[in-house]
């Protein structure tokens, strides 16, 4: 079912922009949020670092059925992940009330892109 699903998204590229361009923005509008309007969710130690590493694996995976057909775009958009995260750290540092420059942070988000161009790759790629 997730295959089909993912096999769908691959042949209908403005189905799957919209789709990575949606959740680009979702992040975007995470990151943009003062500390301390953040939601208070603590269910664990460093689970924040789960919401980052979720939210890349997932940015990679979108952006990857926009670019299925593209042989060197794992590359280019695991690339672009890693600077987006940390980009958003700095921005976070010097433009948002409340947050702060957390390296941690860019490595969850690096992870997460890295294991979503795995999982792409050895279990949704047919």
């Amino acid at each position: 079912m997730l295959k089909n699903s993912i096999q769908f998204l691959e042949t209908h590229r403005k189905i799957s922009f919209a789709f990575a361009i949606l959740w680009t923005l979702i992040i975007i509008f995470g990151v943009t949020m003062p500390g301390n309007e953040l939601p208070k969710v603590n269910l664990f130690d460093h689970f924040d670092k789960v919401v980052h590493f979720t939210f890349f694996f997932a940015f990679f995976i979108l952006w990857k059925m926009v670019f299925a057909q593209q042989e060197k775009s794992s590359r280019i958009i695991i690339a672009v992940a890693i600077a987006f995260g940390f980009a958003i750290e700095w921005y976070q540092l010097n433009f948002v009330a409340g947050r702060s420059f957390d390296v941690w942070d860019g490595i969850f988000d690096s992870l997460g892109a890295f294991f979503g161009f795995l999982f792409y790759r050895y279990y949704l790629k047919v």
